[in-house]
């Protein structure tokens, strides 16, 4: 299964731009994640732009190694540099 822009990640994070990674195996995203739904009480995300290295297991979209930032620009700039 692929991911697409607006899909939501299983941290709460919503994909705005995704393209896929360098290993076929999963995809570069970008993201606006505001609310971080996997921490109890869910708690706001300290940098709101993140570009991870995601895949789709089990239905979900999971986020690896991610790149924080909290001006969009820096964060598109990240995303397209990330292969």
């Amino acid at each position: 299964m692929s991911i697409n822009r607006g899909d939501v990640c299983d941290n709460g994070a919503v994909v705005v731009d995704c393209k896929k990674a360098w290993d076929e195996s999963g995809y570069v995203i970008l993201c606006l994640w505001i609310n971080d739904t996997q921490s109890q009480p869910h708690t706001r995300t300290a940098d709101p732009f993140v570009t991870w290295f995601a895949r789709r297991e089990d239905g979900e979209i999971r986020c690896f190694t991610g790149r924080y930032h909290d001006q969009l620009s820096d964060a598109v700039v990240d995303f397209t540099s990330r292969i």
